[in-house]
């Protein structure tokens, strides 16, 4: 459906009577009942339509217009937005990246071209959100593992494809390397789900109770991953 030019895709869940609004880089969608009738829901939507427009308009302030590595659009770096750029024109003995005044800038100019290049330039970006992911690990995980008392062994960023991180019982903690773009609050909040898992191996009320003992707001911080999770996994 669509509103003042914008496309509203309607996803029918199992939800009892609530609808829910979700707006990411390259999509909006309305999360409505399974029962609702395509005629309710276009009477809800004319009705609520200034309100609609009001929450899209909000939410957009803070999610960049497309997610993607294309040179000229935004990015996040722990929840901020940034400027990703590709140079094909400065002359460079090998490529790499830079990061000033907001923009991430890829340097891709050499001597020797890839026929790949979309390939090599999306390296060097995951390159640049892993350091910044590990920075961050390393100045604040010891200190979260402290406090929960635990003793994690090796620490690990990998490029998962549908989750945020993981655990093993031999200590072993990893995390995807897409964390960096979400605000460092939902970031702790991923180390200290990890980390809980060295105490409870499950997801238990046990568990959930170590963690909000850690995480007092965490519904809120899963509730971001939610809202903005697809966008980041489809980098």
């Amino acid at each position: 459906m669509n509103i003042d030019q914008q496309s509203i895709e309607i996803i029918k869940t199992n939800r009892k009577g609530s609808i829910g609004l979700k707006v990411e880089p390259n999509r909006i969608a309305l999360m409505v009942p399974k029962h609702m009738t395509d005629e309710t829901i276009a009477l809800f939507i004319n009705s609520e339509k200034d309100w609609l427009l009001q929450k899209i308009a909000e939410q957009k302030q803070h999610m960049p217009k497309h997610m993607s590595f294309i040179s000229g659009n935004e990015l996040l770096l722990f929840g901020e937005k940034i400027l990703y750029k590709e140079d094909h024109h400065t002359q460079v003995k090998k490529r790499h990246y830079k990061f000033e005044e907001d923009t991430l800038t890829i340097y891709c100019k050499q001597k020797r071209q890839l026929k790949e290049m979309a390939i090599a330039t999306r390296k060097e970006a995951v390159s640049f959100f892993t350091e910044q992911l590990q920075y961050l690990l390393d100045t604040t995980l010891p200190t979260i593992a402290k406090t929960i008392n635990v003793k994690p062994t090796i620490i690990s960023i990998k490029n998962y494809k549908s989750r945020w991180g993981s655990c093993y019982q031999d200590g072993r903690v990893q995390f995807n390397w897409r964390l960096a773009m979400a605000p460092k609050s939902v970031v702790e909040y991923v180390i200290v789900h990890e980390l809980c898992h060295l105490i409870h191996p499950n997801h238990s009320q046990q568990y959930w109770q170590t963690v909000v003992k850690f995480s007092p707001d965490y519904k809120q911080q899963k509730q971001w991953l939610k809202e903005n999770g697809a966008s980041l996994m489809s980098l």
